[in-house]
């Protein structure tokens, strides 16, 4: 569910999620959005904090204390750390500050359901890439050819799917910082470089002939594969 009375900012939201599968319902306005929850079996909302008479903080409030399954991501324009820590202690699982990268929302989305352990056929399907196997749901990583099962970190395993989510498609290293680490990126900051080159180093192990993951210089990584 999508709570937002700007219609064009709902329209750019349906979009993207519509692209990855997800089923979608607008609430213009908070009877609207209580009276979604009744009728269907909503698993996560997205709000737009800035728009939309009467969605705030109370809200939030509400819909944690109602629907204590549902996963909560917040929007807003404002950025500030007190505004963010309210909302997390309201309720929210996740706030993101406008203009969100669409990519790092989907990828925030399917983390957040995969966290809440939501079943969904988008969820459970598996990814088979290059030779290596990665289970959704088991949140594992396996050389088909052996069956070994390769250890990622949490860390390691978020940012290798990120990278197969947007498969061929660069992702920049502040997108894969907030989806990863929760955090802005900045140039001094080697969280995301380490990562990827472990990631690198693991796979390489049972895979040296193909360069997965690529640097885009200046900008980020990419994950270059053939599906299977």
């Amino acid at each position: 569910m999508i709570l937002d009375s700007d219609y064009r900012h709902f329209k750019a939201l349906e979009s993207c999620l519509i692209h990855a599968s997800f089923k979608t319902l607008r609430a213009v306005q908070v009877d609207d959005a209580k009276s979604l929850l009744r009728t269907y079996p909503i698993k996560l909302a997205i709000l737009n904090q800035d728009h939309g008479n009467g969605h705030g903080y109370e809200y939030i409030r509400f819909m944690r204390e109602h629907y204590p399954d549902l996963g909560i991501i917040v929007l807003s324009d404002n950025s500030s750390s007190l505004d963010r820590i309210l909302g997390i202690e309201m309720g929210a699982d996740d706030y993101l500050v406008k203009p969100v990268d669409l990519r790092e929302l989907l990828a925030r989305v399917r983390r957040l359901l995969e966290r809440l352990n939501i079943s969904s056929f988008h969820l459970n399907k598996g990814i088979n890439f290059s030779g290596f196997g990665l289970d959704r749901q088991k949140r594992e990583v396996t050389w088909i050819a052996s069956g070994e099962k390769i250890h990622f970190t949490n860390r390691e395993y978020d940012m290798l799917l990120c990278l197969l989510e947007n498969a061929n498609r660069v992702v920049g290293r502040n997108t894969l910082a907030h989806v990863v680490c929760g955090r802005s990126w900045h140039a001094e900051d080697r969280s995301v470089d380490v990562t990827i080159s472990n990631i690198r180093c693991k796979l390489r192990q049972h895979n040296p002939a193909d360069t997965l993951i690529r640097s885009i210089r200046g900008t980020g990584y990419s994950l270059v594969i053939r599906h299977e």
